[in-house]
């Protein structure tokens, strides 16, 4: 039961609103997009230009990988978008919570969920990270990839 445990304290990490710092689609920057996220119990919604584009609901469950085992599994269904794409399926992802940073990745709805927190050309994932609303980052805790030059922690 230990992993449920990690489980339930990570969903509690998520709680409250995110701003997006990077986003990457296929292994390409996209940016700058202003988004904020909230995660309230197990409902998320996407504001962005002070409109709701977003909503719906998410599931967490563990995920160990080889690097990592505080990834963990997130899978979002959506009852409202911009994208009439996302509506009638499941979105598979994976996150990490480090501190006040959230990154994570998606597949498109429908797909296999990826296998890693990064993108590729071709993968058809996205990769966001995140910052608590409200916090601030100190540069010591960030590193920058050398091979993508992502600004990771």
């Amino acid at each position: 039961m230990p992993q449920l445990a990690a489980v339930k304290e990570t969903l509690n990490a998520l709680q409250g609103k995110w701003r997006a710092q990077y986003n990457e689609v296929d292994g390409r920057y996209v940016g700058p997009v202003a988004n904020i996220i909230e995660l309230q119990g197990n409902h998320f919604k996407v504001t962005q230009n002070d409109q709701v584009t977003y909503e719906g609901t998410f599931t967490v469950g563990p995920f160990c990988s080889k690097e990592c085992c505080e990834t963990y599994e997130i899978v979002l269904i959506y009852s409202k978008s911009a994208n009439p794409l996302y509506l009638g399926g499941s979105r598979p992802g994976l996150f990490q919570v480090y501190g006040d940073t959230l990154k994570w990745s998606f597949a498109a709805v429908g797909h296999s969920p990826p296998k890693q927190l990064n993108t590729c050309p071709g993968s058809e994932t996205v990769l966001s990270v995140y910052v608590k609303d409200g916090a601030k980052i100190d540069a010591a805790e960030r590193r920058t990839s050398a091979a993508q030059s992502v600004v990771l922690w």
